[in-house]
Parts: C-alpha cells; structure tokens; sequence
C-alpha cells in the first residue's frame, strides 16, 4: 500500500477477481497449469488473472474459469468489474495476448502492456481485433516480457475508434515504445 505524502489518503491496487481466484485456487489446490487445461485457456492467460495483471477478464473468461472450479464468482465482484471496467458506454476488457479466444472479436482499440504493466502499444482494427493481435503474434517484438497482457475497448464506430487511438498514442508519446509513425495498417484498418 502506497501513502501520499501527507498520509491523508492511501492506494492499493484492487484485484477483487485474481484475489478470489486465488482464494478458490488454493481451496481446491489446483495449480494454473490445471486450471489453464480445465478452462482451455492458455497459461500465461490463467497466471496474469491470478497475479493481478489482468483485473478485468473478458465475461466469457470468468464463466469458463467460474465452470472450471464449480464455483460462482461472488455478485459484488461482478459488479466491481462492471463499475471499474466501464465509462460511459464504453467499456475496459483485459485479455491475455497469447491466448485468441480471450481477444475480443469486435471493432476497437487495444493496449499491450509489459512486465512492469506499461503500455507499450496502442493499436486499433475497425473490424475485429483479434486478427490484428494474430498479426502481431507474428511480428519479432511480440514476445514476454516485452508484451505481457492487453486491454480492449470496443469501439464500433471507425472514426471514433480512430480519434481515440490518437488520442492515447499523443498522450502516451514516446512511451508507446512500439508504435511508429507511417505504419502500414491491414487493408481493414
């Protein structure tokens, strides 16, 4: 926990869902490798959820791993998920880049974060972002722990889709480290 300097207020990070995977995880003694073959999820997926770096998996993640252990993800989790993870109409989902079936299959912009969870890379597709992260699976810099996780935010219409990848790649600036200007995009974006 982290303290402001005038020790009024105090931060900690919130992992509602990776705590209670880990508390039913240990309940039942299932390790990741276990829970990544019942769920059909892949490894780094199951272990960014249970360290915390993915905090808000995608609904059909949670049902999988919530069929996996037979055990009902608490109602104020859910709802935690749904408040944090939204803004007006818009709406965070985390997904595991190594693992497509985690990866949305909508129009909208994506974040890949590193080891130290800092974005590294902001892209888009106005059609579905799961092809553009398998065409980055391909790519030499796609690899741990230079990209660990991603972020998606559906984003249905084209030119706001554009506007707010901008947007993020202006504010971000050269800490995007991957994204370069003149990059030829997919015949799609």
């Amino acid at each position: 926990m982290a303290a402001s300097d005038g020790d009024e207020e105090t931060t900690e990070r919130e992992e509602l869902f990776g705590d209670w995977l880990r508390a039913e995880m240990s309940k039942q003694s299932i390790s990741i490798q276990e829970l990544a073959n019942r769920t059909g999820l892949s490894y780094p997926g199951v272990w960014n959820i249970v360290r915390g770096n993915t905090q808000y998996p995608q609904e059909a993640t949670r049902q999988k791993i919530s069929q996996a252990l037979n055990s009902q993800v608490p109602t104020e989790i859910e709802q935690e998920i749904a408040t944090q993870s939204s803004v007006s109409g818009y709406v965070w989902t985390d997904f595991s880049p190594y693992d497509l079936q985690t990866i949305p299959e909508l129009a909208g912009i994506y974040v890949f974060y590193d080891i130290t969870d800092r974005p590294v890379y902001v892209g888009k597709s106005n059609s579905n972002v799961r092809s553009r992260v398998r065409d980055h699976q391909t790519r030499f810099w796609f690899k741990q722990p230079l990209v660990m996780r991603g972020s998606f935010l559906a984003v249905p219409d084209p030119e706001m889709c554009d506007k707010i990848e901008m947007i993020l790649i202006k504010f971000l600036g050269n800490h995007a480290l991957l994204n370069f200007k003149g990059v030829v995009r997919d015949s799609d974006d």
